[in-house]
C-alpha cells in the first residue's frame, strides 16, 4: 500500500489579502460583537461543568485503557445542542465576513464548551491539567474539494508518554456538526498497529509512512458534541468529503498538558484567570502564525500582518512568563 502526499494542504490555507484590508478592526472587539450580535465576548471565567450522566467511571476506565494501547479514544455527546448550534453560527458568521474560521475563537462559547470537557481531561491528565494555546478551527466543505489534512502525527513535542503508558499532552478535537465518512470524518491507524509508533515517541522528524494493512485504518466518526482524543503520535487525518454529505464537518481542537510537569511549549493558559479578548485574539494569531500557510516572513507585501500575528501573540508568551515568575 502507498499514501500518495497531496502538496496542496502542507498547511491550513488562509486568504491573506482580507486581513491585511481588515488590520484596524481585528484587534476592535467591539467589531467581533457586532459580527455575532447573539454571541457574548466577556472576561470569561472557566467553569468546569458535571457530565456525570454521560461519563461514568467505567468510561474513564476504558478511556484509559485505550489510550495505553491505541492512543486514542470517543465521548459520548457531552457539550449541549445550543452550545455546537451556536458554535457553528459564530463560524459561519465569521467565514462569510471573509476571514478564517479560527477569530470565531474570540467568542465566549468555545470556553463556555471546554467546561463540559473539564471532568473527563481532569480524570486522564489530573485535576491540574494546563490548556496549551494551539488551537484551530476546521470548516471541511460538503463537497468534492473538501478535505481533511493528509495522514501525520502531531508530534510537537516528544517523549509524552509516561512510564504507565499514558499521555502527558492530548489533542482534544471537538465536534462541532456530525462528523461522518461522508463530509471527512477523522480516521486513524491505532498505535498498536503502527510500525513505527515507537520510534515517533523519541523524534520530531517526520517519519516515512510505511506499508499497512489497509484494514487497520479505522474510522472515527463523531457526533456533534463529542470529544475525541488522542497523543502526539497517532497518525490520523481527514478523508475527502462528499457532495452527498448532509453538513459540512465543523470541529476544533487545542492541547492540553499535565499540570504536575514542566511546560511542554512556551505558553500555556491558566484556566483559573479571566480569559479575556486580548488573550483570545493572541491564541487566535498565534494559530495562523503556527498552523496556517501564509509565509508572511519573505513577503514585504505581508509584513503588516507579520507583525500584527507576532506582537498579539506575544501576550500569551509574556503572561505565560510572569506566572512562572511570580513568587
Amino acid at each position: 500500500m502507498a499514501i500518495l502526499k497531496d502538496p496542496t494542504i502542507d498547511k491550513k490555507g488562509v486568504e491573506v489579502e482580507n486581513l491585511l484590508r481588515a488590520l484596524p478592526q481585528l484587534a476592535d472587539v467591539n467589531f467581533w460583537r457586532g459580527l455575532n450580535p447573539s454571541a457574548a465576548i466577556s472576561n470569561f471565567h472557566f467553569v468546569g461543568q458535571d457530565v456525570s450522566n454521560q461519563v461514568n467511571a467505567a468510561d474513564i476506565d476504558a478511556y484509559t485503557r485505550q489510550l495505553q494501547e491505541e492512543r486514542y479514544f470517543q465521548s459520548p455527546v457531552l457539550l449541549p445542542e445550543a452550545l455546537t448550534r451556536t458554535m457553528r453560527q459564530c463560524i459561519e458568521q465569521v467565514e462569510q465576513a471573509g476571514f478564517p474560521a479560527i477569530f470565531a475563537l474570540v467568542y465566549d462559547v468555545f470556553y463556555e464548551g471546554m467546561g463540559y470537557l473539564d471532568s473527563v481531561i481532569k480524570e486522564i491528565l489530573g485535576k491540574n491539567y494546563r490548556l496549551i494555546p494551539n488551537f484551530w478551527i476546521y470548516h471541511i466543505d460538503s463537497s468534492e474539494k473538501g478535505k481533511g489534512f493528509e495522514p501525520h502525527r502531531d508530534t510537537e513535542y516528544t517523549d509524552t508518554i509516561d512510564d504507565n503508558g499514558l499521555p502527558t499532552v492530548l489533542t482534544l478535537w471537538v465536534a462541532v456538526t456530525d462528523a461522518t465518512p461522508l463530509n471527512s470524518c477523522m480516521y486513524v491507524l491505532p498505535a498498536n498497529r503502527d510500525p513505527d509508533y515507537a520510534k515517533a515517541i523519541h523524534t520530531l522528524d517526520k517519519i516515512p509512512i510505511k506499508l499497512f494493512p489497509l484494514e487497520d485504518i479505522r474510522a472515527i466518526p463523531a457526533k456533534a458534541g463529542s470529544l475525541s482524543c488522542w497523543d502526539q503520535y497517532l497518525m490520523h487525518w481527514g478523508s475527502r468529503s462528499s457532495k452527498y454529505a448532509k453538513e459540512p464537518r465543523i470541529s476544533y481542537a487545542f492541547y492540553c498538558q499535565r499540570g504536575d510537569i514542566p511546560p511542554v511549549d512556551d505558553a500555556w493558559i491558566d484556566l483559573s484567570l479571566p480569559l479575556t479578548f486580548e488573550h483570545r485574539l493572541a491564541l487566535v494569531c498565534r494559530g495562523l502564525n503556527k498552523y496556517s500557510r501564509l509565509n508572511l516572513k519573505s513577503s514585504e507585501h505581508t509584513q503588516p500582518l507579520q507583525a500584527f500575528l507576532e506582537e498579539k501573540q506575544a501576550e500569551l508568551v509574556h503572561s505565560t512568563e510572569e506566572k512562572v515568575s511570580a513568587p
